[in-house]
């Protein structure tokens, strides 16, 4: 699973950051960090998919790096607060969304942050992926 180069509006959003920095990011982490993953629904087709992606990066918080995925999923990474603050991170980006009629084309996943960056990615997408639309699934 890796990022895909990203679209040049996207890059320029300020929290948006690649696949590498991001490992890097999450593998920084000394306390209780966490994982956000939120997976666009497939009936989105792929052109509309980096507007999610500049979305999720929009409303991300300055201390939340995001970096977009090959299928526009977006990670974010939680630095503070554990499971319990990526949950209302994903839950405050979901109101943001419904602001736009958005939030049922969305799905979530958090999880806390493990030794291997790479598996709690994994793992937070399968959360997210059976999440249903709109909604949050934790871990």
């Amino acid at each position: 699973m890796t990022s895909t180069d990203l679209p040049p509006v996207v890059s320029q959003l300020p929290w948006a950051i690649g696949h590498q920095g991001f490992l890097a990011a999450a593998g920084a982490v000394t306390g209780d960090g966490a994982c956000c993953m939120f997976v666009i629904d497939k009936t989105i087709p792929a052109s509309a998919r980096p507007g999610y992606a500049a979305l999720v990066i929009a409303y991300a918080r300055a201390n939340e790096p995001v970096t977009i995925l090959e299928d526009g999923a977006a990670a974010v990474l939680i630095r503070e607060g554990g499971v319990a603050a990526g949950e209302v991170a994903a839950r405050r980006l979901l109101k943001q969304m419904s602001r736009l009629g958005l939030q049922q084309t969305l799905r979530a996943g958090v999880a806390p942050l493990t030794g291997d960056v790479g598996e709690t990615i994994a793992r937070v997408r399968h959360l997210a992926g059976g999440a249903a639309a709109g909604d949050v699934a934790v871990a």
